[in-house]
């Protein structure tokens, strides 16, 4: 599949710079990406390599690649994937939707113009600390993969009886900080307590900011759908660890948090800065 989407990338890229239809700008992003593909690519060879062992001690047991591999592959993956999606919302969206829905809402007005931009302040200085939650969040998921940490402690909210289970601190003395890396409890208690954070969090930017008529339209779409999607993803999440994460519920799990990760990228997006000392160009004293 990795040969097959680089293909997909670099072929139609190599047609239309021939045609120059891509500016040098994109051309040059979008040839550092097919870098970055090809970089992930030596990276989940490198990730798989590590399974290729046998246990002597253990040797019906099924492979299992390093979780700290798994976790650099998938902070690979979502760094080329924002910086993908990044790019097409430029293309899409060339126009600052701040700065438009601006000028519109305050009809020439300097002062009205003035508090659409201070609500799109805000909302971004809550956006983008909900944006790396969301992303430690599902960093932490990876090691809850590596770990297979999601067929222990099948039950909710309570890990064994316990809201922090007994062997939380069980690999601290022979490890130290890997205790919180290869610690089936730690694993797994660290990623519901990060996961029902980044719903709180949600919550309240939702909360926060979702009524504010001082907003565009698509920013207060994009916090409806975070808080969808977060209950979602928290549902699945819940669900997958009762059922013993079957693959059906562990794939939908997986692939949610992707479109969650896409739906607070395009609120990040939506409120981004306007370009220039000019945000508001079409308002007049």
């Amino acid at each position: 599949w990795g040969r097959l989407l680089g293909g997909y990338f670099v072929l139609p890229l190599a047609y239309f710079g021939a045609r120059r239809w891509v500016t040098r700008k994109l051309a040059g992003r979008l040839a550092t990406f097919f870098g970055l593909g090809l970089a992930q690519g030596a990276i989940g060879w490198w990730m798989v390599k590590s399974g290729l062992v046998e246990d002597p001690d253990n040797p019906m047991n099924a492979p299992r690649v390093s979780p700290y591999r798994l976790a650099t592959h998938l902070t690979g993956a979502f760094t080329i994937y924002v910086a993908m999606l990044w790019t097409t919302f430029n293309v899409w969206f060339p126009h600052n939707s701040v700065a438009k829905y601006a000028a519109e809402y305050a009809g020439g007005r300097v002062d009205l113009g003035n508090t659409v931009m201070a609500a799109a302040r805000s909302a971004r200085m809550a956006t983008h600390p909900l944006a790396a939650l969301v992303g430690v969040t599902a960093l932490s998921g990876a090691y809850v993969a590596g770990m297979d940490a999601g067929r222990a402690y099948n039950t909710f909210p309570l890990m064994d009886g316990k809201f922090v289970p007994d062997e939380y601190w069980r690999l601290w003395e022979r490890f130290g900080w890997r205790n919180f890396f290869e610690n089936t409890a730690a694993v797994q208690f660290d990623h519901r307590v990060l996961a029902l954070s980044t719903l709180a969090a949600v919550t309240y930017v939702w909360g926060a900011h979702r009524f504010n008529p001082r907003l565009p339209a698509s920013a207060r779409a994009l916090l409806d759908a975070s808080i969808l999607v977060t209950l979602t993803q928290v549902g699945l999440g819940i669900s997958a660890l009762l059922n013993h994460v079957p693959v059906s519920l562990g794939s939908l799990h997986q692939a949610n948090a992707l479109n969650l990760f896409t739906v607070v990228v395009g609120l990040m997006h939506v409120l981004r800065r306007p370009r220039g000392g000019l945000p508001i160009p079409a308002l007049v004293e």
